[in-house]
């Protein structure tokens, strides 16, 4: 990456365009130049929160961000919250729109499982695969809480003709998920997953196959011989079928 180029990143000015860039985009030159678009106590408020968290991992830095954003947007009279979310939401930088997945986590905190579930997928659905990450990332912990509500709803909404989705609804709740805690209770017990896992084991879209191959595969590090019975009541039949399992089943080769 050319310094013109990460220079125009630092400043909210461009997208990243994979995980390197992602990675290396400075939070607090981000903040300061969001600054300058922001009512002055929100950013402040962003500044701070960078400054805050320099020495943290990105999973870590975009959290906070997100929350210090998502308790600044709670408390703002509704005409400027309104406002500020309209320029995040359509806002050219990926990482702000991440914030922004995390902001509104936090604000849906206390609500239906389903509304929370629904307001996230604005972010779901983002273009941009990094804000895609942050939005299951985000909601995660929420969902947890009542994992059988949970993995009913995410089991209606899997039939979205969206495969982002689709995606969003296996990602969400993978036993071990990249760059966040692992549900015990799904890696002991990965049968409570099986409605929504079984209707996509003949999933078209291939990032949403992957999903599905993903959290099979991450139970088969703790209940291998789960997965097996699963596919043994569940041969695979079929070019998409085949793939998830091949994908699925990959540890239990090891």
């Amino acid at each position: 990456m050319s310094e013109e180029r990460k220079d125009l990143i630092d400043q909210g000015r461009l997208a990243t365009r994979n995980l390197g860039e992602c990675l290396a985009v400075d939070q607090v030159a981000l903040a300061t130049a969001l600054g300058a678009q922001l009512e002055p106590s929100l950013a402040q408020t962003l500044y701070s929160a960078a400054q805050a968290g320099q020495a943290l991992g990105i999973s870590k830095k975009v959290a906070a961000l997100g929350l210090a954003l998502g308790q600044w947007l709670e408390s703002a009279a509704l005409p400027l919250r309104e406002q500020t979310w309209g320029l995040l939401l359509e806002h050219p930088s990926d990482t702000v729109r991440s914030w922004a997945a995390f902001a509104n986590a936090y604000c849906q905190r206390n609500s239906e499982l389903e509304q929370a579930l629904l307001s996230q997928f604005r972010f779901a659905t983002d273009p941009h695969f990094g804000v895609r990450e942050w939005a299951w990332i985000a909601l995660r912990p929420l969902l947890v809480q009542d994992l059988t509500g949970a993995l009913e709803l995410l089991r209606r909404h899997a039939r979205s003709d969206d495969p982002l989705i689709r995606r969003f609804c296996v990602e969400i709740l993978r036993p071990r998920g990249v760059w966040c805690e692992h549900i015990a209770s799904l890696k002991t017990e990965p049968q409570m997953a099986e409605p929504l896992l079984i209707a996509m084991l003949d999933e078209t879209d291939k990032y949403a196959q992957d999903s599905v191959a993903n959290w099979i595969n991450d139970a088969s590090k703790t209940r291998p011989e789960w997965v097996q019975q699963l596919f043994e009541r569940h041969p695979p039949s079929g070019k998409a079928a085949t793939r998830i399992f091949t994908r699925a089943t990959r540890s239990l080769s090891q």
